[in-house]
């Protein structure tokens, strides 16, 4: 009888926890993705780890793809102001790329267009999947 009460009590936070991750990939999985331009970076910080910090550059984005055809500058704005970050959004990137793109950011930033796709439902916290560097994933951009 106690062993039933002990599995018990010790199954139901795990099963919530299954459902609430179950709840949020089939909600992830089922958001439309949305193209941003960004501007500004960082890619480093000693205690944060490797990223990239940006704002969205919403002049240079195509409105287009949002619902009723207007950007949700505001609603992207709730989401990446912090007491750390202030407006910019980070990217976060593996420590043995940075240096590649570093360079690329700092040397060439005028020869390319960096964008981030977002998968992105009105309501819900936009959420940063992939770098893209010329319209192609950042890992096939960078030297190998």
């Amino acid at each position: 009888m106690i062993k039933n009460k002990i599995i018990t009590v010790l199954a139901f936070p795990i099963a919530i926890l299954v459902l609430w991750i179950a709840d949020l990939s089939i909600r992830t999985a089922l958001m439309p993705e949305v193209t941003v331009r960004i501007a500004g970076y960082d890619p480093r910080d000693i205690i944060s780890g490797h990223y990239i910090a940006y704002t969205i550059d919403w002049e240079e984005t195509d409105c287009t793809q949002f619902a009723g055809r207007v950007c949700p500058e505001d609603e992207f704005k709730n989401y990446a102001l912090n007491e750390y970050w202030g407006d910019q959004y980070r990217f976060y990137i593996p420590e043995s790329k940075a240096k590649e793109l570093d360079k690329m950011f700092r040397n060439r930033r005028a020869e390319h267009n960096f964008d981030i796709i977002y998968k992105y439902t009105p309501g819900f916290p936009p959420l940063a999947k992939e770098l893209l560097i010329d319209g192609k994933p950042w890992q096939e951009t960078i030297i190998k």
